[in-house]
């Protein structure tokens, strides 16, 4: 059972040699591009973009998508801001030679999802079938704080929009986040998932894989067993220090690195 590793290496540091030493000291090939030089991949200078590009492809590191802010925003606001820097990952992404972004399903105004479906629905089909038209591919992450905050409705809005190139980016903290049982999710939205996001949690605070309520071992087991080919990507998430929320470092990148791979070594991935 094969598998393919990246990382958001931003995670590591906002230095991009620091982030392309830790990766490759890691075995990780391949980078889910958020930020780098501390400006978010939408904001990046045009002069920045193939120097960027061209210093992880000497260090033999591609990207295995554009992990974009794209739909963490309020459903209230006007869906053309949006739509406008949906329309620059793209470009991003065919920038950096990967044919991968990432999106979210909106933050809402109210707990009312059924009342809002139609507009999140409405807005994920016209990414989706630009992303079409550009030969690109969407990941819909599962993402509390936003409509996506369950497996059911984020298969609800896969389901709805009813493009090929609208795919799932699974997550196990989030699931535990959203109250939900990962492995029950899984059996959900393994159908349509193209990434799993390797991040765990206690229900208290994120955690090494395998160290908490995720389900992980479990989950990847019945993923390999069932000959699944996509991407595992790194977002550990470690560290809590104040302005340094949702980071890791290199030593804590390091170790979620390695307790990924005790697990996918127990399980006969390779």
């Amino acid at each position: 059972m094969p598998y393919r590793l990246a990382g958001f290496a931003d995670e590591i540091s906002a230095d991009i040699q620091v982030q392309m030493d830790h990766l490759l000291d890691n075995d990780v090939k391949f980078c889910a591009l958020r930020g780098a030089n501390k400006k978010n991949v939408l904001d990046f200078e045009s002069f920045q973009i193939p120097l960027l590009k061209q210093q992880f492809h000497n260090r033999g590191i591609k990207f295995s998508c554009i992990a974009s802010p794209v739909g963490k925003s309020p459903l209230a606001d006007p869906f053309e801001n949006e739509m406008q820097r949906f329309q620059v990952a793209c470009q991003r992404a065919k920038e950096f030679e990967t044919r991968v972004i990432r999106v979210f399903a909106f933050r809402l105004p109210d707990a009312n999802h059924a009342a809002h479906r139609p507009e999140v629905v409405r807005r994920m089909k016209e990414f989706a079938q630009y992303a079409k038209e550009q030969g690109l591919n969407l990941l819909l992450e599962y993402h509390d704080g936003t409509y996506g905050d369950s497996a059911d409705r984020v298969a609800e809005v896969v389901a709805g929009v009813g493009l090929p190139n609208l795919m799932v980016a699974f997550d196990f903290a989030n699931c535990v986040a959203c109250g939900e049982d990962p492995l029950q999710a899984w059996g959900k939205l393994k159908a349509w998932t193209r990434d799993i996001h390797i991040k765990d949690h206690t229900g208290a605070a994120n955690v090494p894989a395998g160290q908490g309520k995720g389900r992980i071992k479990e989950v990847l087991a019945e993923a390999f067993a069932n000959n699944w080919m996509g991407m595992l990507t790194l977002e550990p998430h470690l560290t809590k220090a104040p302005g340094l929320e949702g980071k890791s470092g290199p030593e804590l990148f390091k170790i979620a690195a390695e307790a990924l791979k005790r697990i996918l070594a127990e399980i006969g991935a390779k």
